[in-house]
Formats: C-alpha cells, sequence, structure tokens
C-alpha cells in the first residue's frame, strides 16, 4: 500500500501592510492613536491604457526663505501680480512691493492708517486697459487704496465708502466689497474703484443673515452669510442702482465659519453642516461639497481657540494642492485637492504648520507657494523640491498604521520587514517601532537603510495584533511604495 500522510497546513506566508489608508482617529488624534501620517501625502499613479495602479506615500518637499523679515509682526495679507511679476504683501501700515525677477523690494511707507487687522487685494482693469492693484484694510472712507505698475499709491478719500470686509472685488468694471455687520454689498463708480455712491448697494435677503465674505466664482459674486451663500451677477443695471442681480436658483444653506481660500474657481471654507458639526466645504460652480472627514469634524470640536483665528489656505508643490486648515494649536490638517486624501503638516519641529498667508508665484523659470507664518515675523517662506528641510532645519516625516491582524487573532511570529522603498543618493536610516498593545506603547526604534537591495529587519518578535511606526529625518526625498512581512500564524 502506498504511503500517504494528511496534509498539513502551511502557516507561513509574506504579507503586505497597508499604507493607503484615510486617517480615522476615535477622538480627533488628542490621545495619539489610530493611523497617523505627518509631513506626507499620499499619490495614487494611474496608467490609463493598461489599467495600472500604482500607489505611494511619499514625503513633502522642504522649504526655504524667500523673502527676509522686514518688522517683528505678522503678514496682514498678500498678493502676486502676474502681469507685473511683484508680490505685495502688507505688514503694519506698509506694503511692500517684491519684485520676484531683480529680488527687490519698494516699501510704500504708512500706505494704511491702521497697523492690524487682514488687508485683502485684488486686481482693477480700467476701460483704457490700465491696471492697478486695489488693497483693503476695511476701514471706512479710508480703508480703499490703489497701486499702479510705477508703485505710486492713491488712497480713498470717499466718505460714501463704508466699514467693510477686506475682501474687493473686481467685475466688469466695478468694485464690490461688503459692508460690515449688515447684508448690504456695495458697488464703485463703474472705472472708478476709488468713489462711491451713496446707497448703492444690493443686499442679501435670501436669509435672514449678514455678509461675511465676498469672492468671484466664475462670472458670479458669491456672498457668504453666517448661514446661507448667495450669488449675484451683473445685469447692468443703470446708476444709481447697483448692477447686480440675485441669481436665486441656486441659493444654498450652508453655515460660513473660517478658513476662506480660492483656488480656481473652486472656494474652501471651514464650515458647519445642518446638525451643526463643523466640517470642510468646498463650493465649485452652484455645488457644495463636503471634502472634511469625522476625523477633522471631531478634532475642530475639541479647539477652544476663537473660530475667527482658524485658517485655510492653499499650497502646492510636487504636482498636489492641498487646502490645509490650521485651528487650535494641535494640528494641521493637509486636504488634496484632486484626490481628496487627508494627511497632516508640520514645520521644522513644531506640531502644526501654521500658515497664515499664501499665493502661487510664477516666475520666468518655476511656480512656487509663497507663504507667511503665524509667528510673530514677515519672513515670507517658499516650498522647494529641490529640498527636504524646513528653511534649513531637517523635519520629521512619520506613518502610524492601523492594528494589522493579517486575518486572524491567533498568535503570530514576524521574522522580518522589508521596506519597498526608493534608494537615496547616499546611505539613509527609516526608523521602525511597533505597538502591540493599541498604540499604548511602542518599541524600541530600530533603523533599516534604504540604501540597499533589501531594507529589512528581522525577529520582530510574536503578538496578535501590531501596529507600526515609520520614521524619517533625512535631508532626501522619500517614496514608500509597500511594507512586507514574513509571518507564521499560530493555531492560538
Amino acid at each position: 500500500m502506498a504511503y500517504s500522510k494528511a496534509p498539513t497546513q502551511d502557516t507561513y506566508s509574506s504579507e503586505r501592510v497597508s499604507l493607503f489608508r484615510e486617517i480615522a482617529t476615535r477622538d480627533g488624534g488628542l490621545a495619539g492613536k489610530d493611523e497617523d501620517y505627518v509631513n506626507v501625502f499620499m499619490e495614487v499613479v494611474k496608467q490609463n491604457k493598461t489599467g495600472d495602479q500604482r500607489r505611494f506615500v511619499v514625503k513633502r518637499c522642504g522649504t526655504a526663505s524667500a523673502i527676509s523679515s522686514v518688522a517683528a509682526s505678522n503678514i496682514r495679507g498678500m498678493h502676486f501680480w502676474a502681469d507685473e511679476n511683484k508680490l505685495l504683501y502688507c505688514v503694519g501700515r506698509n506694503v511692500y512691493v517684491y519684485n520676484v525677477g531683480t529680488a527687490s523690494s519698494t516699501t510704500l511707507t504708512n500706505a494704511f492708517a491702521t497697523s492690524s487687522g487682514s488687508v485683502g487685494f485684488c486686481e482693477f482693469l480700467y476701460d483704457d486697459g490700465t491696471v492697478k492693484v486695489v488693497a483693503s484694510d476695511g476701514s471706512a472712507t479710508s480703508g480703499l487704496i490703489t497701486i499702479d505698475t510705477a508703485n505710486t499709491v492713491e488712497t480713498s478719500s470717499d466718505v460714501t465708502i463704508p466699514a467693510h470686509h477686506p475682501t474687493p472685488v473686481f467685475l466688469d468694471g466695478y468694485l464690490f466689497i461688503a459692508e460690515t455687520n449688515t447684508a448690504n454689498i456695495w458697488n464703485s463708480k463703474l472705472n472708478n474703484p476709488l468713489s462711491f455712491v451713496a446707497d448703492t448697494f444690493i443686499a442679501t435677503e435670501m436669509e435672514a443673515d449678514k455678509v461675511v465674505k465676498i469672492a468671484k466664482l466664475n462670472n458670479y459674486i458669491i456672498a457668504f452669510g453666517k448661514t446661507s451663500v448667495e450669488y449675484f451677477w451683473d445685469a447692468a443695471n443703470p446708476a444709481p442702482d447697483s448692477p447686480l442681480q440675485r441669481n436665486d436658483t441656486p441659493v444654498k444653506i450652508n453655515t460660513y465659519l473660517a478658513g476662506f481660500a480660492v483656488y480656481g474657481n473652486t472656494v474652501y471654507y471651514i464650515g458647519s453642516d445642518a446638525s451643526g458639526q463643523p466640517d470642510i466645504f468646498m463650493l465649485k460652480d452652484f455645488k457644495i461639497e463636503s471634502i472634511g472627514t469625522p476625523t477633522i469634524s471631531r478634532y475642530l470640536n475639541t479647539v477652544t481657540d476663537s473660530i475667527s483665528s482658524w485658517v485655510g489656505t492653499i499650497v502646492s508643490f510636487q504636482g498636489h494642492t492641498f487646502y490645509l486648515v490650521n485651528a487650535g494649536n494641535g494640528k494641521s490638517w493637509a486636504i488634496d485637492v484632486d484626490t481628496g486624501l487627508v494627511t497632516r503638516f508640520a514645520f521644522q519641529s513644531n506640531s502644526t504648520f501654521d500658515i497664515l498667508e499664501s499665493t502661487n508665484v510664477i516666475s520666468t523659470s518655476n511656480a512656487r507657494t509663497y507663504f507667511a507664518l503665524d509667528n510673530g515675523t514677515s519672513t515670507i517662506y517658499k516650498f522647494d523640491e529641490s529640498v527636504y528641510q524646513d528653511a534649513g532645519t531637517n523635519f520629521t516625516c512619520s506613518v502610524v498604521t492601523e492594528a494589522n491582524d493579517f486575518g486572524t487573532l491567533n498568535r503570530k511570529f514576524m521574522h522580518r520587514l522589508s521596506i519597498v522603498a526608493d534608494r537615496p543618493s547616499s546611505s539613509s536610516n527609516i526608523s521602525v517601532q511597533w505597538s502591540d498593545d493599541d498604540y499604548e506603547t511602542f518599541s524600541t526604534a530600530r533603523t533599516i537603510n534604504l540604501k540597499q537591495d533589501l531594507s529589512s529587519t528581522y525577529q520582530l518578535g510574536w503578538f496578535r495584533q501590531r501596529i507600526f511606526k515609520f520614521t524619517y529625518t533625512d535631508n532626501y526625498p522619500m517614496r514608500i511604495q509597500d511594507i512586507e512581512v514574513d509571518i507564521n500564524k499560530g493555531t492560538t
């Protein structure tokens, strides 16, 4: 009789650890538990013809100082004038005009009567083809100025100009401003942004709320109230009536809180939904869509700082654009505007990336996001894809995974962990730790050199569920595709 033996189950296997997850913290991340991604973003590489798709966790690029600080004070507002290749920004009462091409700066001394508060900018096209920049600090009468190509300042003196939100908007030869503590949107005289006519305004009347922001979206003026969003278009009504007319169809009921930022024909902001929960919203054309996550909502619910201090900005680098949310002093959330995937950013060794103002600057050789921090100085930085430090200082990027059980809660023994990643140009170590007790404690860190054929560590002990934490601080790019582990699954 031929020899036979009952087949045995092979308990050895190589498994992949999922790195491509949404941050899903149980408490908004305050306790430091659950998945986390800091100073990295997720990139999906698709090949449409073959249907192939690869996914990477990528270290964000670094930053460099672009313009030295001019005062121990935060920047009040900034604007890139593309046709003139000039970056305009306000610090205190002064407006500074920085020529990106020549790296020279002109100071427009005491351009405003105020020295604090936000300053907004827009460009104004006159009927003779002349373009000037309009800047506003929101003050009545003298709160509007124009700056021409020769850096000459003209200040408004029209007593008709009301106190207003410093978000001037140009449309069809008019300057529009939103009067504070009212529902009124005022317009200037045609072809004259510094001259207004008494009572020449239109009110947002669909809801009983006041206007807090206005912006231009395509050929519409959109007005954000505390609980609604209304649309206005240029109906060419003759003076002294407002040229605007409301489009009643797309009126939205949605609460605006803070974080107003415009990217192309899309507006991003922090608001609240019908239940009152804070969330992140995107307004595009006539559609409002939530782009936040429950984790961000839980975090915002824990923030005790004034909502008026919450900031949202747009930053772009490495082929991606992010809406960056800063609220409180705990975390800065980065939402990829194309994929919707969420990670976190932090500047140098800080826990947050407190960008106060940002704008995209296009020069003859590249396009960079310039930004200013909420740090009591007026230094302007830029994202720079040629460096992987923040203004000369190494920063840490980290990935913390969910708890992995590899299909069973039985005991498992891990023999090897390997990292599938790009090789740096020189020896460079990444650290790995693990937790087998739901993020309570982590093992002593081990280092793995990424510049080798098989970047691995061995003999990682037994576990039932295991969380991994990877950290990297070297001044090199980093791109991880996968984590592979060899395990032996037990029976108990």
